[in-house]
């Protein structure tokens, strides 16, 4: 079996797809066979504030492709 990833910022994710919900999105992807896998933070690497929570963390969904 071989995996498939898709990695979309947060911020991304919650802007696509406005008219849907948080759910229906994630019944979106479901329905095409994506599973979500994880939600990843990356590190913050400047000084001062650190950014946006949206803007440093990435969502992450697999799926199985034939080989």
């Amino acid at each position: 079996m071989i995996w498939q990833y898709k990695v979309f910022s947060v911020e991304h994710f919650l802007n696509s797809d406005k008219d849907l919900t948080m759910e229906e999105k994630l019944n979106k992807y479901g329905a095409d066979g994506w599973e979500l896998v994880g939600v990843l933070e990356k590190p913050s690497t400047g000084l001062g504030n650190p950014p946006e929570a949206l803007d440093r963390e990435s969502i992450v969904f697999k799926k199985a492709i034939k080989s």
